[in-house]
């Protein structure tokens, strides 16, 4: 349990961390840094709540270490030691940063510890800024933990940050080969490939091991420091398979934490699943004052940060602002200048926060689909760079929640570990989860015979996580639908069978799947992507697939398979079913072979919506009407006997103009609405409170707007 000096740092909301990777080979390097300087500058910008470094990704301690190696330009002084005093006697409460995984000092020092490369037999020096040390060397492991001794036991801390506990190649050092030898009995393949037993095996003992070492560390931290608040960085795990860091591992953290340099809907995703994944509330979204952590001088806006701290707020997360120290050890003024604006931002608003999300349909997020069949193949190497991977499943996920948040359904993004739970939501959305456990498709299939409602796109359940391509949907008797193939070609057409589909996509036609960005450029050779090709068995169809004349080819001067010299029309009508519905008994499944959620066309998003409010059926807890920058969100608060419903404008410029929002909701189970109160940012126009629903219009006059809707 947390004691409340853990709880003082997870509470804290104008958060910072401090960043200084900063090497020693230069007697300049930290020569005027001063912690009693860089503490009254973070009072001065209102923060409450700063991570210290330990030990950085060069691997230099900032306190004096007798397991590492102290920074060599701090001479005798324990930097760390007075930075922690400095920032603690003025109320700000500290958590020590760690850097596992990277770290020059051990990498060179040890070259044993370090990663090799599996695709070159290298590790990753001469490439990279990064010595990258490897989680399954024994020696390596008692150094960190070793590390972390002296760190937890020496100083007072509210928290500890563990960051980069993951793979960064796809290592065959003599600890991984020697561990998957004795564990499986094989050798570490070299060739990535999401079919084959052998890869897929390799893959889940790699996210196995790093989810064993992730548990170890925190274990461990606990016992140093019981009731500390202890979190590990899990923005990796959003970079897909070579970091082998699992989704699930973030359970094992007092709370999730990641950080993030996407655009405004990573942050919506990542927000909305932290609600479900943390084990308590709430979580942290970081980000960086600059504009990326690589550019060092250039800022964002007060108004660009102060949007991201107020869309965290909105979804109920803490935010913390990364800031990176000049390698002579100053701050940039202008940094704080920004920070301090970002978090009085949110002032009006913080204490208001928290509740039990109020959704209607969750997007279903699966690490075991961060990858891409088409990486069948090519060798298994390290990644070009970190973060923001555009996998088919994550980009369907993300356009799934932009689709849904511009038509202001209520909506949660839940994981593996939410399979308990399913019931939950009316409706489930599963955008090209590709490949899927037993124990997921189990799941989906009793949800769906329980009443659930879900819709399903692409590959779903189509391979197994064990590397076994099915010959069809695990999922398939719950679709109502076989798998018979696959389209190879640039595109083809889904042409509606009913009126619900002709009613969304009007005034169009028909609407189109694109099955490569550059389908459209007739004179460059490109590699066809692929999309399934189903037929309805005990499903309904609703809409059916058309081809372009002469499909899959696309023709030339000599080679006659094309109708439109610019264009592919469409020509040969098929029975093929594109879109289906099936019932089973009260629970429905929606199965579309195009993934509608992944396009960005007016007309693909409005048919996925469509069908989305078709599975809620009249059962919607929170809808609204609005322009589609408003975010809505929803929080039952049952302590104080209210639902908090909060608006944000997103990116609007300044002066923030006047919008207006009409929002109906519905009393969560045994409760009645009394009253409906504007909060901070928002006018109350017009409200009906009928007892066990409300209707509401307010006026948004600032950026964020919250409303209170009370209840008995």
């Amino acid at each position: 349990m947390l004691t409340s000096q853990g709880k003082s740092f997870q509470q804290s909301t104008h958060r910072m961390l401090r960043d200084m990777h900063i090497p020693d080979w230069d007697d300049r390097f930290l020569s005027e840094y001063d912690p009693e300087r860089l503490a009254a500058q973070c009072e001065r910008a209102g923060l409450n709540a700063v991570m210290i470094y330990a030990k950085s990704h060069v691997g230099l301690t900032s306190y004096p270490s007798d397991i590492g190696r102290r920074h060599g330009n701090l001479g005798d002084r324990d930097v760390m030691g007075e930075l922690n005093d400095a920032l603690r006697k003025r109320g700000i409460a500290t958590a020590a940063y760690q850097s596992i995984t990277f770290d020059n000092y051990a990498a060179e020092t040890h070259p044993e510890w370090a990663q090799i490369d599996r695709s070159t037999g290298r590790n990753l020096h001469d490439r990279t800024r990064y010595g990258v040390c490897c989680p399954n060397n024994l020696e390596y492991r008692a150094y960190e933990l070793g590390i972390m001794q002296e760190i937890l036991t020496r100083y007072e801390w509210d928290g500890l940050w563990l960051d980069m506990i993951f793979f960064l190649a796809i290592c065959s050092c003599q600890a991984c080969t020697d561990r998957y030898r004795a564990e499986e009995g094989a050798e570490i393949p070299g060739t990535v490939d999401w079919t084959d037993p052998a890869w897929a095996t390799f893959q889940e003992a790699r996210r196995r091991w790093i989810a064993d070492w992730t548990e170890i560390l925190i274990d461990r931290a606990h016992e140093l420091k019981p009731g500390i608040a202890v979190t590990h960085n899990l923005a990796n795990a959003l970079s897909g398979w070579r970091c082998a860091q699992p989704l699930q591992s973030g359970r094992l953290d007092t709370y999730t934490s990641l950080d993030l340099y996407g655009n405004r809907y990573e942050h919506l995703v990542v927000t909305k699943m932290a609600q479900h994944l943390s084990a308590t509330q709430p979580a942290e979204l970081m980000v960086s004052v600059g504009v990326d952590l690589i550019d060092h001088v250039t800022l964002k806006s007060i108004p660009q940060l102060s949007t991201e701290a107020l869309a965290a707020t909105s979804a109920g997360s803490a935010f913390i602002v990364i800031d990176g120290i000049d390698p002579i050890g100053t701050e940039q003024i202008g940094s704080y200048d920004t920070m301090k604006a970002a978090f009085e931002s949110i002032e009006p608003y913080e204490r208001e926060i928290g509740g039990t999300p109020i959704e209607d349909v969750a997007i279903y997020f699966s690490d075991n689909s961060f990858m891409d069949f088409a990486d069948n193949g090519i060798v298994a190497g390290p990644p070009t760079r970190l973060g923001g991977t555009p996998f088919p499943h994550v980009e369907a996920a993300r356009g799934a929640a932009k689709a849904l948040t511009s038509a202001h359904i209520a909506f949660g993004v839940i994981t593996e570990s939410d399979l308990d739970r399913l019931s939950e939501w009316s409706a489930i959305i599963l955008p090209d989860v590709s490949r899927m456990t037993t124990r997921e498709v189990d799941a989906f299939r009793a949800y769906v015979a329980a009443g659930g409602s879900i819709y399903a796109s692409g590959y779903t359940s189509l391979v197994h996580v064990d590397g076994t391509r099915n010959d069809d949907f695990m999922l398939a008797d719950v679709f109502g639908v076989a798998f018979v193939g696959e389209e190879d070609g640039r595109v083809s057409f889904l042409e509606p069978a009913a009126d619900i589909v002709r009613d969304a996509i009007a005034p169009q036609s028909m609407v189109s799947e694109p099955y490569n960005d550059q389908w459209g450029v007739p004179y460059t050779a490109v590699p066809l992507t692929t999309s399934p090709r189903v037929t309805a068995t005990t499903a309904d169809v609703l809409g059916t697939l058309v081809l372009p004349y002469g499909a899959p080819e696309w023709g030339n001067v000599e080679k006659k398979t094309w109708a439109a010299i610019h264009s592919s029309p469409p020509w040969d009508h098929t029975e093929h079913s594109v879109l289906s519905e099936q019932r089973t008994g009260e629970g429905r499944a929606v199965y579309s072979a195009f993934v509608l959620e992944r396009s960005a066309t007016e007309a693909n998003r409005a048919l996925f919506v469509r069908m989305i409010r078709d599975l809620i059926g009249d059962r919607r807890s929170l809808t609204g009407r609005a322009r589609t920058g408003v975010w809505l969100s929803g929080y039952d608060q049952p302590e104080n006997n209210r639902v908090l419903v909060a608006l944000h404008n997103y990116g609007a410029e300044a002066p923030v103009p006047v919008e207006q929002a009409a929002i109906e909701l519905q009393a969560p189970e045994g409760r009645r609405f009394v009253s409906v109160t504007g909060g901070p940012g928002a006018t109350i126009t017009d409200s009906d409170v009928a007892g066990e629903s409300a209707s509401f219009t307010a006026e948004l006059g600032a950026e964020l707007a919250f409303v209170f809707v009370e209840y008995e």
